[in-house]
């Protein structure tokens, strides 16, 4: 019987001497079991401990030699056992819970001299150097050399980076380790993500700069790794656009998109309440979409951006006529948030629902409607702002619709009114 665990020996006798040792948790190897060539009911029962230091293991005797049980936390995983000689104190944690109680249970029946030949118990043997080295959590890989073909990634894996490894997918076995946290492919020649990507539950960092996608993996906005999903890195690849799906990771706090084709973010950008640090560095991007003010960010960087400033606030086209049978509908379905896909409707309704455009007054509107041009200054809504030109300029354009000659109206008599802080 083994039970693999962090374990911390605490020797009671030291208070009482004025006397303290810092103790220290080891992943260890616990063990019951009798010795090596003893057999039958005459074989003296073990508790042994290996650690990665001490392979070989400290030997306990069990029988009438645990005073109490402390295992209120056990299904946390964590458990004490207090023994009589020596008078030390064997802390446990990071324990199965279900491992943990089978262990104790038989444990427990040890000390009270019960039989347990029935049961198959360890030889306590030394434990092996894999039993009882701590679990890998980062692994890097820098080169094909060093990536693993013939064994497997460490289950236990948090944070993995395979850089400049040529890859043009990701690796299969990737997506089944479940505990992993960052994942850093840059440098590679990777296009798109395998559809199960999402599946990666642990998964809050992704960085795959330096790749060759030229459209947005749409697997980092799918549930349930949308909702855990806080920092994106897609800088230095392909991309010509944004999707809207973009807006739908709730938790997304860092975003970078640094040296791409990018024309337009999203018209729904303001939908990502935690987002406080963007990076669009040496996009094409002309204008921000009037969305963009709900943002609350702490850094942003602009710089390398062709930004079509005007040299005032104006409306630049108006198509305010009587809207379409088509748009009045596709106005309904935004404005009541009526969910559709492409099982349920044509392509070409699910994109042009998808190009609305969200009025000042919260109304939608498509081609039915007046485009405007604002001058907005970065500084009043962002706290460390990099000028997106050589002379550090901060007032960028920002683009925006209105629904209806009424709104049309209320803009002229006052075109900052959008932009008061509510």
């Amino acid at each position: 019987m083994r039970l693999t665990c962090s374990v911390e020996i605490v020797n009671r006798l030291l208070p009482s001497h004025n006397l303290k040792k810092p103790s220290q948790k080891s992943h260890s190897q616990i063990s019951l079991g009798k010795k090596p060539g003893s057999s039958g009911k005459d074989g003296i029962l073990f508790l042994m401990i290996c650690t990665a230091k001490d392979r070989n293991g400290t030997k306990i005797v069990v029988k009438d030699n645990i005073e109490q049980f402390f295992a209120k936390f056990i299904n946390e995983g964590k458990a004490t056992v207090r023994i009589k000689e020596p008078q030390h104190d064997i802390c446990i944690s990071k324990a199965d819970p279900l491992q943990l109680k089978n262990f104790l249970n038989l444990l427990r029946a040890a000390s009270q001299g019960n039989d347990l030949e029935r049961i198959t118990l360890s030889a306590l043997a030394p434990a092996s150097a894999r039993n009882v080295e701590k679990p890998k959590s980062k692994m890097v890989v820098l080169t094909r050399k060093e990536y693993p073909i013939t064994t497997n990634f460490p289950s236990s894996l948090v944070h993995l980076q395979v850089s400049s490894c040529n890859m043009k997918r990701v690796d299969s076995r990737i997506l089944d380790l479940k505990k992993l946290q960052v994942l850093d492919l840059n440098e590679n020649l990777i296009q798109d993500l395998p559809e199960k990507f999402n599946k990666m539950l642990q998964l809050n960092t992704v960085k795959f700069s330096h790749n060759k996608f030229m459209k947005f993996p749409l697997q980092l906005c799918r549930v349930p790794l949308s909702d855990n999903l806080v920092s994106v890195d897609l800088s230095d690849n392909q991309l010509t656009r944004i999707p809207l799906e973009l807006c739908e990771l709730k938790s997304l706090f860092y975003l970078k998109i640094d040296r791409n084709k990018i024309e337009l973010l999203p018209p729904t950008i303001g939908k990502l309440i935690r987002l406080k640090q963007l990076s669009c560095v040496e996009n094409l991007i002309k204008t921000l979409p009037a969305n963009f003010n709900r943002l609350q960010l702490d850094d942003l960087d602009l710089y390398g951006n062709p930004l079509d400033l005007p040299e005032a606030d104006t409306v630049i086209t108006s198509h305010l006529e009587f809207p379409t049978l088509l748009e009045v509908s596709a106005r309904a379905i935004k404005k009541m948030r009526i969910a559709y896909s492409n099982e349920e409707l044509f392509p070409q309704l699910c994109n042009y629902l998808d190009s609305a455009r969200q009025c000042w007054c919260g109304n939608y509107c498509f081609r039915c409607s007046a485009r405007y041009i604002l001058r907005l200054d970065l500084h009043q809504m962002v706290k460390n702002v990099t000028g997106w030109n050589v002379v550090g300029q901060t007032l960028v354009p920002v683009e925006a619709f209105l629904c209806s000659q009424h709104c049309l109206n209320k803009f002229q008599k006052n075109p900052k009114a959008y932009w008061k802080k509510k």
